[in-house]
């Protein structure tokens, strides 16, 4: 299971999501399962929005390969009832366009969607309203109007032992450098380590324990989100 946390403490939203896959070939294609979910909450509406995942495809393998996302996405909210359902449209075998998307936005309690999306999740969306209050499609986003943030990740040295980019660094020094038996012998030097930490930690009678997220159910969740901390600071200010 990978977990992962984001947050924009000036705009109080904040972003939660533990996902796991299951992969198999598909003849020239390796598809990829994402099983798990994420949470965007918006602090200030005190309102979650539940989201799940596409499924990933590893197209033409032997030849040029590509990726694509395919299946339905959902996205709800307990709180308000307000849901979208976002269909990833693979492309077809003929003829067809590469990452088309399509979602339809739903009212609490109602089954007929008041707006409708389509467009290219890489480029551009268009939003139609159903009720016909606006006669032609507006733009919904237009990611390539999105500025792009790069990380800002400390030097490996600076790192913990158990950071992924520290842990993996070797197989990432083959992968770059396309040495695939580099690759392989470093990340059997990783799941092997990984093993005999796990066996040492039963003989002794010992846990893994979690520093950032913690299991709920079937779920990850961060430790110690922003609404979390926003929540203690308004009771000590109430004081």
């Amino acid at each position: 299971v990978s977990a992962f946390y984001a947050e924009h403490y000036a705009k109080k939203i904040s972003f939660s999501a533990h996902v796991w896959t299951k992969s198999k070939f598909l003849g020239i294609s390796i598809g990829v399962h994402n099983i798990g979910q994420g949470i965007v909450t918006l602090c200030d509406l005190n309102e979650e929005y539940i989201v799940t995942f596409p499924n990933g495809y590893g197209r033409s393998i032997l030849t040029v390969p590509w990726i694509e996302l395919g299946g339905t996405v959902t996205i709800s909210c307990p709180r308000t009832g307000y849901h979208a359902d976002v269909e990833f449209l693979t492309k077809p075998f003929y003829g067809g366009k590469k990452n088309r998307v399509t979602a339809e936005i739903f009212a609490p309690g109602e089954k007929k969607a008041f707006v409708s999306i389509a467009g290219e999740w890489s480029g551009a969306m268009e939003a139609k309203w159903n009720d016909g209050s606006r006669h032609k499609p507006e733009v919904f986003v237009d990611v390539n109007s999105i500025p792009i943030f790069h990380k800002n990740v400390r030097p490996i040295a600076e790192q913990d032992d158990n950071e992924s980019r520290k842990v993996w660094k070797e197989v990432t020094a083959g992968l770059k450098l396309n040495d695939i038996d580099r690759a392989t012998s470093a990340k059997c030097s990783v799941e092997q380590k990984q093993r005999d930490e796990a066996k040492e930690r039963k003989e002794q009678g010992g846990e893994w324990e979690n520093k950032y997220f913690k299991a709920v159910g079937e779920n990850w969740i961060y430790s110690n989100p922003l609404s979390q901390r926003l929540y203690a600071q308004s009771k000590r200010d109430r004081r």
